[in-house]
């Protein structure tokens, strides 16, 4: 991209996120427009992105790469998903893809998902210090206090629980967020300023 190029993609990157943003507190209908073209260019954008996926795992495909097979399966997959569901997600075609296939491989992963985190704990609750014990330690306090058995061996545990589930568990979720936060406002200000440009190419 030349230069004159990346000043224009600059410049416009630029008046548009100051637009939306002045739309917040100016409550214009600049913002709606903006992003209703947003969304009309990201609806023809996912027309190039599936012919870059077939052409991708096509010449998976044929060239016999790894996993080749499941790009098969994919294409497959993706073949009759279309055509079952040309009608849309409510016809009776749509509603058996999503009965019959998608709910069931989300139960799968969720299951599997049980098993990660169980593993992911034993690794994590190894106490090394004494902050790895507190975390174990409260743990063990939320654990029990979801069930039962935790309040015949203390009748407080419950009170415990929620405790530890609305002080120290709540601060440490919204010191994350305030994080987080933080941290998109000033990415936010480095794309309207220009030091950052990821609408760009990788050199500018």
């Amino acid at each position: 991209m030349t230069k004159v190029g990346r000043a224009l993609t600059t410049t416009v990157a630029i008046s548009v996120g100051v637009l939306v943003l002045l739309d917040l507190f100016l409550e214009t209908p600049i913002s709606f427009f903006l992003v209703l073209w947003a969304s009309i260019v990201v609806a023809f954008a996912l027309l190039p992105g599936l012919i870059n996926l077939l052409r991708t795992h096509l010449e998976k495909i044929r060239s016999r790469q790894k996993g080749w097979l499941y790009s098969i399966v994919l294409i497959i997959s993706f073949a009759l998903t279309l055509v079952i569901g040309w009608s849309g997600p409510d016809s009776a075609g749509g509603r058996s893809v999503f009965e019959y296939v998608l709910y069931p491989l989300e139960s799968t992963f969720f299951a599997l998902l049980a098993f990660f985190m169980a593993t992911a704990a034993y690794r994590a609750f190894r106490i090394k210090d004494f902050e790895t014990f507190l975390m174990v330690a409260f743990a063990i306090i939320v654990l029990l206090g979801q069930v039962p058995a935790g309040f015949q061996l203390w009748p407080d545990l419950p009170l415990v629980k929620e405790w530890v589930l609305r002080v120290p568990a709540l601060a440490g979720a919204r010191g994350i967020l305030l994080g987080v936060a933080l941290g998109t406002i000033a990415t936010g200000l480095r794309v309207l300023l220009g030091a950052d440009r990821p609408y760009g190419d990788a050199e500018g």
